[in-house]
């Protein structure tokens, strides 16, 4: 036997025994089945059916199915004349809500309809006696009137025109849907700031009867939102409107977890919780000790001790998390040890087998 064997069967003799007293009676040490506990636990996400529900809504309704849009500034008309294709425009409304055209000049069409704008038209040709029996469709070529900003967590942020009736769901889908990406996730609020109604306001300050007026800010749970159960969050979306879905706030998990990394703070997530998002605890080197590192209000350290046996056994609570916390996994000193001791010392005898 050489020196080299006879140290390393020594040293086993020594430190294998300890280990196992270590395993059996110490807190910091985890079980079989509380690592596979712990990674079993899933977090909450957007339902994918909801999400699917939100695009199918976007693209339920086309264009050319709303007679009822009321055209405003910089929307693109397009006029054509039954029988007289010399007369046909495309003419952009300008900032006063009238377009140009021929013969006529002139002409308000802000706040009206197409089908209220041909009826103007036709009253217009025939009062000058341009064309006996005018036959005239309006149609609107380019939207850019009424529109609404999607911004935030989206995963096409941008100004979508809203042509009809529009719900947050359909616009949120017109967006692409909400983001969750392990770079960026989407957060478990939206927030909508709408304008105020200036001829509502003028009617209050003239003492007529009116309905309450809507809030100008408001904010949707989007977790009750996509699971489909308050379906009354779903609310009408207003020209105007600005659409925010801020990225969820993160933690960070460090130490000895299988991939450390960020997580996103939502869903009261706790630390076990966390724990599983990193995949779970290093089975090598891991101990059941904790610690959480926060900032308080006034910008003093917090250190927060806790222990996943425990937690796992009812034996202690599992604390709820905070944007910005880190979450440090400790190793096991001994683990480390013999871990080492089995990387550095090649042909020693039986550390492959260890219970690590």
């Amino acid at each position: 036997m050489s020196i080299r064997q006879s140290f390393a069967l020594i040293l086993l003799s020594v430190t294998v025994p300890a280990f196992l007293l270590g395993c059996g009676g110490s807190s910091n040490s985890g079980s079989p089945n509380q690592l596979a506990a712990l990674q079993q636990m899933q977090t909450v996400k957007p339902d994918p059916k909801a999400q699917l529900m939100a695009q199918a809504q976007a693209n339920k309704s086309t264009l050319d199915s709303y007679r009822d849009y009321k055209v405003g500034p910089e929307d693109l008309l397009e006029v054509t004349f039954f029988g007289q294709e010399d007369l046909y425009r495309e003419a952009r409304v300008n900032g006063s809500g009238e377009v140009s055209l021929p013969l006529i000049g002139a002409i308000s069409v802000g706040g009206r309809s197409p089908q209220e704008i041909e009826t103007v038209l036709v009253q217009a040709y025939k009062t000058g006696r341009f064309i006996k029996e005018p036959q005239i469709t309006v149609s609107v070529k380019e939207y850019r009137h009424q529109r609404v900003m999607v911004t935030g967590a989206v995963a096409t942020p941008g100004s979508y025109e809203v042509i009809g009736p529009r719900t947050l769901l359909e616009m949120l889908g017109k967006a692409g849907g909400i983001i969750d990406r392990p770079e960026m996730k989407a957060g478990d609020l939206v927030y909508i700031a709408r304008a105020q109604n200036a001829p509502a306001l003028m009617k209050t300050a003239k003492g007529a009867k009116e309905t309450p007026q809507v809030p100008t800010n408001m904010v949707i749970d989007l977790r009750r939102l996509l699971s489909g159960n308050a379906m009354e969050l779903n609310i009408p979306i207003k020209n105007g409107d600005v659409i925010y879905v801020p990225p969820a706030q993160m933690a960070f998990v460090l130490g000895a977890v299988k991939k450390p990394g960020q997580v996103p703070v939502r869903d009261n997530l706790t630390v076990t919780q966390a724990v599983a998002m990193t995949e779970g605890q290093d089975i090598i080197l891991s101990s059941n000790r904790i610690t959480i590192l926060r900032f308080g209000e006034n910008g003093e350290r917090l250190t927060l001790p806790v222990n996943l046996k425990n937690i796992t056994e009812g034996q202690e609570s599992d604390p709820v998390l905070k944007p910005n916390d880190i979450i440090f996994v400790h190793e096991s000193g001994l683990r480390r040890f013999l871990f080492d001791v089995r990387n550095f010392i090649p042909g020693s005898v039986g550390l492959g087998a260890a219970p690590f």
